[in-house]
Order: structure tokens, then C-alpha cells, then sequence
């Protein structure tokens, strides 16, 4: 099998083949002139054009869904990996230089030592739905700063007029996306069913299904743990030698979007999801302190998404959950 690593940047990508009988190198643009120039070249490179191929790349948001999506179409394995996998591989290797040559030649050798899960594109309306979400993120965090400017006052009448308009046109275009976000998802029956089960589980609000929906298109293929762990809010330890193990809080290794949400959605369900009274209350008798308690919260809320999807059946407070799922609790 020959390996291709793919090393993506906004305008350009560059390419390493490892190959009989030698490593080959390139760059192209980014774009669909570039694809057709890289299949090319990669018909007049491999020795054996039918022998399989399999391409490796970081994720690096829409930058690099291009390419990998006409790769795929022409029947290439595509892996799109954790960029901090790629990092550790290449600290494994004591790498000492960085070029956009030697990454790809770096991501080529991952792929080839490890065999990272083949990708499979998203569907086109889950990646417009993936874009509304993360716009709507933003136009948010936007809004967030000039709040904070605002709240902190300012000498020019001309400044804080600016301020307050602009945070008018924020509203405007979050309303907007939301209202999108909604049409988009009432347009497509599973969605929509799955949605509504989201917004079943108490503290979990329709911000938060949907991007729920948005990241986690397969979520019913993880399980519990593994979902915990992508989300980054598996329990971290520290033990080394004769030093004794310590928690160091949670892992962070994962979306911090899915995480972000989940976290502010457990401020709402510690007061209203009876499901969890208990649980918090343990927690609290155990003297854990409130911030360990919200996170342990949104890892639950987690595996009841997890698990209203996957029986598609409305969430029941009534209904035990198998304390299997929810094993080593944060």
C-alpha cells in the first residue's frame, strides 16, 4: 500500500508519496485545478496505479474537506486526524525542523505506521448545518466582547454609539441564523425527531441540540466512554514512579465546542433535571467542588443525548440508566 500525506494551509497544499522506489514531493493549490494536478501526479509517481492508497491529513477545519472529499470520489482511503496526533508522532520521532514539506512527509509516515479510520464525508446539509452552528458561535463570541466594552464604559459618545449599534446588527444576524438553523433542521424528518429528543432531556435547550446534531452526526457509533473522551471530559490522572496518582481534572483533548455547550447546559439541568438531584447532592456531600460538579454534570448530559438517540425514545426521568454507562464519574 502507498501512503499520501497531505499538509493543508488556506491557498496551497503540499504532498509526500511514500512510494517504490523513492518518497516523492509536491505542492498545489488549493483548489480544483490543484486536485486534477495532484491526481496527475500521482498517476505518473506510483509504480503500481492500482495498488491501494491511502491519504492522510490534519484536520484543519473546511480547509482541507476539498481535496478530501475528490480523493475520496476517486476511491482513495482518507484519514482525517487529530493535529495533536500528528505533533506527538513527530516528538516521537525528536523532529527538530517544520516546514510545510517536512509536515506532509511527517503525516505520510503516521499514516503509514498507525493506519488512522478511513473518513467518510458529510452529508451536504449536515455540513451547512455545521457551518450555521459554528457562525452563530461566533457572531455570539463577538456579541460577548462588545458587551464587555460596553460594560467597561468609554469616553466617546461616538465609540459607545458604534458599540451599541453594532450589537444591534450582532442580534439581527444571530436571530437570523438561528431562525435558518431551525428551517434547516424541520426540513429533514430524522433531524427534526432527533432534535426534538435533544430537547427532551431537561437541560439540554435547542442551542445545544443542535449543535449536538452539528458535531456529532454519528454519535449512536461511540460509546458512552469514547463520547466522553471526544467531547474531552473524561478524567485525567498523573502517576509517575513512586509520585501518587492525582486527578489533574479533565482530559481537554476533544471538541471544546461540544464541551463549551455541555457546560453551560449543566448550570441549567443542576437545578432542573430531576434525574440528577441526587447525583449532585452525593457529589456535594462528598465535598467536590461546584466547577468538578458542573463538569461531572455535562459528561451525564452527554450520555443521555447518547442515549435518547441511540433507543429513539424521549428521555424519562423514571427510567434508570445503567450506571455501567456513566462509569469512573469526573
Amino acid at each position: 500500500m502507498d501512503h499520501l500525506g497531505i499538509d493543508i494551509a488556506k491557498t496551497k497544499f503540499d504532498v509526500c508519496l511514500l512510494a517504490q522506489p523513492r518518497d516523492r514531493h509536491a505542492s498545489f493549490a488549493n483548489t480544483e485545478a490543484g486536485f486534477m494536478l495532484l491526481r496527475e501526479w500521482l498517476d505518473r509517481h506510483r509504480t503500481d496505479a492500482t495498488a491501494p492508497l491511502h491519504a492522510c491529513m490534519e484536520a484543519t477545519g473546511n480547509w482541507g474537506l476539498d481535496v478530501a472529499s475528490f480523493l475520496h470520489q476517486d476511491g482513495i482511503t482518507v484519514s482525517i486526524v487529530n493535529p495533536k496526533q500528528i505533533k506527538s508522532f513527530g516528538d516521537s520521532e525528536l523532529a527538530r525542523n517544520k516546514t510545510d514539506r517536512l509536515d506532509a512527509a511527517l503525516i505520510a509516515r503516521f499514516c503509514r505506521a498507525h493506519t488512522p479510520r478511513a473518513w467518510t464525508p458529510p452529508n451536504p446539509r449536515l455540513r451547512e448545518l455545521r457551518d450555521l452552528v459554528r457562525r452563530c458561535d461566533a457572531l455570539k463570541a463577538a456579541r460577548t466582547q462588545e458587551i464587555n466594552r460596553q460594560k467597561a464604559g468609554c469616553a466617546s459618545a461616538v465609540v459607545a454609539a458604534s458599540i451599541a449599534a453594532h450589537l444591534h446588527v450582532l442580534a439581527e444576524q444571530i436571530a437570523g441564523i438561528n431562525e435558518a438553523i431551525r428551517t434547516l433542521i424541520a426540513e429533514d424528518p430524522t433531524q427534526q425527531h432527533d432534535f426534538n429528543l435533544l430537547c427532551g432531556v431537561p437541560g439540554i435547550g435547542e442551542v445545544t441540540a443542535a449543535v449536538l446534531l452539528a458535531e456529532l452526526p454519528n454519535i449512536t457509533e461511540f460509546t458512552p466512554k469514547a463520547l466522553a473522551a471526544f467531547a474531552g471530559l473524561s478524567p485525567a490522572e498523573h502517576s509517575s514512579g513512586r509520585s501518587r496518582s492525582r486527578s489533574i481534572g479533565i482530559s481537554r483533548i476533544g471538541s471544546a465546542r461540544l464541551r463549551s455547550a455541555l457546560y453551560l447546559c449543566a448550570l441549567s439541568a443542576r437545578r432542573h433535571n430531576p434525574r440528577l438531584a441526587a447525583f449532585v447532592r452525593r457529589m456535594a456531600e462528598a465535598g467536590k467542588p461546584p466547577k468538578v460538579i458542573l463538569v461531572a454534570i455535562a459528561r451525564r448530559l452527554l450520555v443521555y443525548a447518547h442515549a435518547v438517540l441511540r433507543k429513539q425514545t424521549p428521555f424519562r426521568a423514571d427510567d434508570p440508566t445503567p450506571e455501567a454507562l456513566l462509569a469512573n464519574p469526573i
